[in-house]
């Protein structure tokens, strides 16, 4: 089964059938996939470095060496993002034991 992130990130959507689905049966129509890159459009914003409201693993030798002061920042942001996260899990607990 496909996962509706996998369908997102492949690029190709099926329209919306205008008539219904007894129709496309008994005229035995089918509705063809086709390859749309506006949907995944804002998906190539959410960069390696733009994106700080996740925490991401930071690889490839040749990124470090082009953007040191972007490396730095996403650690900095990785740590904040992290230190949230802790004090979310503690908060959550604390509420179960009141």
């Amino acid at each position: 089964m496909v996962t509706k992130k996998d369908k997102r990130h492949s690029g190709y959507i099926t329209p919306a059938a205008i008539v219904s689905k007894k129709d496309l049966e008994k005229y035995n129509l089918v509705i063809d996939r086709f390859y749309d890159d506006w949907l995944n459009y804002r998906d190539g914003f959410r960069d390696w470095f733009r994106d700080f409201k996740l925490i991401k693993r930071i690889g490839g030798k040749i990124k470090c060496r082009m953007y040191p002061e972007l490396i730095e920042k996403r650690l900095r942001m990785n740590l904040k993002q992290k230190k949230l996260l802790k004090r979310r899990i503690t908060m959550k607990n604390r509420r179960k034991f009141f």
